[in-house]
């Protein structure tokens, strides 16, 4: 079986004393990744489509957006 992989920039959005804001995740600290992992894990964040918004189940993609790139984010 073959798969396609696309790359994508990861961002999370953090919110802390220095103000708000988009990070890349390669800097993302240790518990910020922690909690998005088990999160996703516990379906306590609800993956979404980027372009028409749809939720999306749990290590899926959505079927609309499915060939175009960056199509989930976190909600």
């Amino acid at each position: 079986m073959r798969g396609k992989c696309v790359m994508a920039n990861l961002e999370i959005f953090r919110i802390n004393e220095n103000g708000a804001g988009w990070v890349d995740f390669s800097e993302a600290t240790n518990d910020e990744k922690l909690n998005i992992e088990l999160g996703i894990i516990t379906n306590q964040i609800k993956m979404n489509c980027y372009f028409c918004h749809k939720q999306i189940e749990k290590g899926n993609a959505c079927v609309n957006c499915k060939d175009k790139k960056g199509a989930i984010y976190f909600d």
